[in-house]
């Protein structure tokens, strides 16, 4: 699968520079994956990284299995995985989810291409 890969997270003192995001991505997505898991893996090593507030990372891929064979329609699969300890709070996860919504207005940290 190919796609792009939105990163939205509250700091908690730490930041990480843009770049790094992408690096981190590409460590994760190297290696065979699921989207899913890919998504989890993300979000997981960055609340270790940086313990912020909330973290989210959504995917939006294009998956070649759906077009080439199969159902043979073009289509993209969107996954989303948060994390930290103020990730149900309504307010914090609305606009997480907004940071990395394709339509969102809020940009909260930066897309990198899967």
């Amino acid at each position: 699968f190919a796609g792009t890969a939105h990163i939205a997270y509250f700091p908690n003192g730490r930041v990480l520079g843009l770049s790094k995001f992408a690096r981190l991505l590409e460590v994760f997505a190297r290696r065979p994956q699921l989207q899913e898991r890919l998504g989890h893996q993300l979000a997981e090593a960055l609340n270790q990284l940086l313990s912020p507030k909330a973290v989210a990372v959504g995917l939006e891929a294009y998956h070649t299995c759906m077009s080439h064979r199969g159902a043979s329609v073009p289509s993209t699969t969107r996954t989303v995985a948060l994390r930290g300890v103020h990730k149900d709070d309504p307010s914090i996860r609305d606009q997480l989810l907004s940071g990395v919504s394709r339509s969102g207005h809020l940009a909260l940290g930066p897309s990198a291409r899967l």
